[in-house]
């Protein structure tokens, strides 16, 4: 009976065997094809196949993609932000437009209207002011 240790080949990827041959034929047919690696080679698939250098790789590869997905961002971001940027120009030019024709707008109806007091004491009717009820509408006049 045979012991395990002598029915193993042993560690084909074991290093200082030189270089490996792998012959590869299907099972029906005559199609075949020789492949010899080189030792750096053999150590290369040997690193590869080790789990550790997998997690590895895909921690690295998903950190990578992580990182294009992020770069890929920034001329878009930066667009973004120039249009932003415009458009707070624009609000500040509004409001400062605004401000301006309210201050004008107070000014003609400061000019406009008498003061109340003087109005009231003399008996006449204020009717150049909009009335309270109806805001922006002047009463009718009468007849």
């Amino acid at each position: 009976m045979a012991t395990p240790s002598t029915e193993s080949h042993g560690d084909v990827f074991a290093q200082g065997l030189g270089a490996m041959i792998v012959h590869v034929q299907r099972e029906t047919g005559l199609a075949h094809r020789t492949f010899v690696l080189r030792p750096w080679q053999v150590r290369f698939f040997r690193a590869a196949s080790h789990r550790g250098v997998r997690v590895l790789a895909a921690v690295v590869l998903l950190s990578w993609g992580y990182l294009a997905v992020e770069a890929a961002r920034v001329p878009l971001l930066t667009t973004r932000l120039a249009r932003m940027e415009h458009e707070a120009l624009r609000l500040d030019t509004l409001e400062q437009t605004l401000k301006a024709l309210q201050a004008r707008y107070e000014q003609v109806q400061a000019m406009l209207s008498a003061p109340a007091g003087g109005r009231a004491a003399a008996g006449l009717p204020n009717s150049g002011a909009p009335s309270a009820s109806a805001p922006g509408r002047v009463p009718p006049q009468s007849q």
